[in-house]
């Protein structure tokens, strides 16, 4: 062979035409040294695109929060509930454009869907910098939710496609950490902006941090669209400096050593095919309740209501955005910890230790302490929530291997279910008017906790019949 790389008349890599040096069986056995070459470059090029767009994604998500208790609440008179309707418009634009995007991208391909996605939100988060009143706030956080709708399941279904079952927990929880590094920046850098650029060139601190982060945004989304790879059978050609045609042989050859099929576009049979896995409708319902960080959003609010002994505020408002950063690092280290781990270990027990650490943080916000540092802990404990989230993808992903748009429709299932929740649900459970007690939020969010736990429960002891009843079919096949 000359290296190239024919195609189908499908547009996706025919496994059986590719050779550029790399030996490799039907069953998918590639040489060690040239595997781990592949992991290498594939972590640097697709991990590092990956975090680097999710941490502004979740920066332009988050920013709004801390905007709020940094003088836009002040600046644009928001004395009722505004924060949580900038919160639930995010969500409603997020979960209309899910499904289209993600059938969208499955056709036209990642490595082009999803960086012209992220360059519209990043506009749309520029323009927040502008804003004059609560109405305008609402019609852009729509639009930069409607954009930003396909970026988690469209990675993680990347992710999926990439690497091997005892690879994912891990490739996705580096992706997922993303996530609190997105949030610290926030924070430290309306600590940051609030202090040294408030009045510069007559804006405000909270207006230049919605300003720089959608210029970064923009900048990382023009690199995705050299970087990103696509999928194996479908690889970008823009990214072959450093993906070149003997690693796309690699991948290949790794995907038909777990059974993996090639990722095609969704079509109506695969979508209905989906509902019909058992263990779908269970990991959708687990997935929003589960990992359920929403109480930590209300964090900054419970903060700036303390006071001291003569009734000034007991923190500035640097500080109230630079405390949650150490409940951000926290979910960081887990994230990283709990995900190596199951790789090498499994999922139960960690989504075990995962919700005994947050159904205890709830009671602690429910019981609400006298001591101010028992009551913070309590905030610190609920960052660990998040965790359970990429294990239930990796979980999942391992069963099904051969069933690709199942896994992008459950990812885009539960990202939906849970953005439906948190759109609608904390108005009632924390109204900011009632900050910082609220009556229903904890309570609510500790009987989604333990509803999660006997689910978890119930998908392992699926999982392991279902081990045991392929077990016994590949006993009796051999016997015959």
């Amino acid at each position: 062979m000359d290296g190239r790389i024919n195609k189908t008349a499908h547009g996706t890599v025919d496994a059986a035409s590719v050779d550029d040096g790399v030996d490799s069986d039907s069953n998918g056995k590639v040489d060690i040294k040239k595997e781990r070459e592949f992991l290498w470059r594939l972590d640097l090029g697709l991990l590092t695109i990956g975090f680097l767009g999710y941490v502004f994604k979740y920066l332009d998500q988050i920013n709004i929060s801390n905007a709020y208790v940094s003088g836009m609440q002040d600046d644009l008179k928001l004395y009722g509930d505004e924060l949580n309707y900038f919160t639930t418009y995010f969500n409603i634009g997020y979960m209309v454009m899910l499904f289209p995007s993600c059938i969208l991208v499955s056709y036209i391909g990642p490595s082009i869907w999803l960086p012209a996605c992220e360059v519209l939100w990043g506009v749309f988060t520029c323009c927040l910098s502008t804003v004059t009143s609560a109405e305008q706030v609402y019609g852009l956080r729509f639009l930069i939710g409607f954009f930003e709708g396909v970026t988690w399941p469209g990675y993680y279904t990347i992710i999926s496609q990439w690497y091997l079952p005892h690879e994912l927990a891990l490739r996705m929880s580096i992706y997922n950490i993303a996530q609190p590094v997105g949030a610290m920046m926030s924070g430290a850098m309306q600590g940051a902006l609030a202090t040294n650029l408030n009045g510069s060139f007559g804006r405000a601190g909270w207006r230049w941090a919605f300003l720089i982060n959608g210029v970064c945004t923009i900048f990382i989304a023009l690199i995705a669209f050299i970087v990103l790879p696509g999928y194996p059978e479908r690889p970008n050609p823009l990214s072959k400096f450093y993906l070149k045609p003997r690693h796309i042989e690699v991948a290949l050859a790794r995907g038909r050593r777990v059974g993996r099929k090639a990722q095609t576009g969704i079509t109506i049979k695969s979508f209905l095919r989906t509902f019909k896995i058992w263990f779908y409708w269970a990991i959708v319902i687990a997935w929003p309740i589960g990992g359920n960080t929403v109480p930590t959003n209300y964090f900054n609010l419970w903060l700036k209501s303390l006071k001291n002994a003569d009734g000034t505020a007991k923190y500035s408002v640097g500080m109230l955005n630079y405390l949650p950063i150490v409940g951000q690092a926290i979910q960081l280290v887990a994230e990283v910890l709990f995900s190596s781990l199951s790789d090498r270990f499994g999922r139960f027990p960690f989504l075990l230790l995962h919700s005994a650490v947050n159904i205890a943080s709830l009671v602690i916000l429910i019981v609400r302490p006298a001591n101010q540092q028992t009551h913070m802990a309590g905030y610190y404990l609920n960052y660990v929530g998040g965790v359970s989230l990429m294990l239930l993808c990796s979980w999942a992903s391992t069963h099904l291997q051969d069933e690709p748009e199942a896994r992008t429709i459950l990812f885009a299932s539960g990202t939906i279910i849970a953005y439906a929740l948190n759109a609608f649900v904390p108005i009632a459970a924390f109204p900011a008017s009632e900050a910082p007690h609220w009556r229903i939020g904890a309570k609510l969010y500790l009987g989604f906790a333990v509803l999660a736990l006997f689910i978890f429960i119930g998908i392992h002891i699926g999982f392991r019949r279902d081990a045991k009843k392929k077990a016994t079919q590949q006993q009796v096949q051999a016997e015959f």
